[in-house]
């Protein structure tokens, strides 16, 4: 039997987030999704919110871990 330290239900935006964010802690994660792709409805209907979309650009660029890493900076 396998052993898991997350069980994500769901592979939208916020189950993805949740099994990465596990995956960076060295945890093993589960995704289950009834879909036989992940990303969520959001994806496969085209809807994409605007501030998901502004959440995945500060999340990839580092804008909100920029003081943990030293670098403090603002922006005129």
């Amino acid at each position: 039997m396998n052993s898991y330290d997350l069980v994500v239900i769901g592979s939208g935006p916020a189950g993805r987030r949740a099994a990465v964010q596990a995956a960076k802690l060295g945890k093993t994660a589960l995704v289950i999704d009834k879909g036989s792709q992940v990303g969520g409805v959001s994806v496969h209907t085209g809807t994409i919110p605007s501030k998901t979309m502004r959440e995945t650009v500060l999340n990839l660029t580092g804008w909100r871990e920029r003081g943990f890493y030293g670098r403090s900076y603002r922006v005129k």
